[in-house]
């Protein structure tokens, strides 16, 4: 039988040991007495630690976002989102915009459990942390809470785009190659953890939508990006019938112009 060891450590507690022999074996407990608690043990027990804080911590990355975007130098650069700068400059507006966002994708995961479709290991996430304590979260969510300001503007942008295409079509053909004379739409910057990439939307005589994803390090972006600007393109490439969120489109793959139609 071994002996354990249990160590807490706080600002307003001295260091507390406790040893003695125990049934259980192998547990060590060790971690900060404000935000943290970890468990080793053999693997049946998650380690994980907590966060809480005064304010919304959505509302505290809604503020760094808008001093992101407006360029604010003038004051300290926040580098965590539980930096003491943001607490000084979160307002009112930041928290209802916090608000705004947690509803927007509350409904959206919502739709898309009606839908059947599965749930990704990120919307998950996602959905653990909008239906939970927005004032004491896992500190793991924190790199998906400091991005969802940025992911909410992303979707509201698709959203408005979505409405001027034809979103529920149905093509048995499932995958074709040819050529399309498409016009283009709009493009967007997309920054993943895995990648970066410029995603462009095209679409049809019939407002289908079409998708090319073009690696954002590519040398050659500013010669497709002259043709992006004209009226319409004829492309030549491997017509995909996708969907995504019940949303309809094709997404191109093996692309190229198609010079003998200009």
């Amino acid at each position: 039988m071994s002996r354990n060891t249990i160590t807490t450590l706080g600002p307003r507690h001295p260091s507390l040991t406790i040893t003695g022999s125990n049934t259980i074996t192998g547990l060590s407990i060790t971690g900060n007495m404000n935000n943290s608690v970890t468990w080793d043990s053999n693997g049946n027990v998650k380690k994980y630690e907590v966060v809480e804080t005064t304010e919304d911590i959505l509302a505290l990355s809604v503020t760094w976002h808008r001093l992101r975007l407006l360029g604010i130098n003038t004051i300290e650069r926040p580098t965590t989102l539980t930096d003491n700068i943001l607490f000084g400059v979160i307002n009112q507006e930041d928290r209802d915009r916090a608000n705004v966002i947690r509803d927007y994708f509350s409904k959206k995961i919502v739709m898309i459990t009606l839908r059947g479709q599965n749930l990704s290991s990120f919307r998950k996430d996602l959905n653990t942390f909008i239906h939970g304590d927005c004032k004491v979260v896992k500190e793991e969510l924190m790199p998906l809470i400091y991005r969802l300001p940025e992911f909410y503007d992303n979707d509201i942008q698709h959203d408005e785009m979505f409405r001027d295409f034809n979103k529920h079509f149905e093509d048995t053909s499932k995958l074709w190659r040819g050529t399309k004379t498409l016009k283009p739409v709009r493009k967007f910057f997309i920054n993943l953890k895995t990648k970066k990439f410029l995603e462009y939307w095209l679409k049809d005589e019939n407002d289908r939508g079409y998708r090319i994803e073009i690696p954002f390090e590519n040398k050659l972006n500013h010669l497709w990006e002259h043709f992006f600007k004209q009226e319409t393109i004829p492309i030549l490439g491997a017509y995909r019938y996708s969907e995504h969120d019940g949303i309809n489109y094709y997404q191109i793959k093996d692309w190229e112009i198609d010079f003998t139609k200009t």
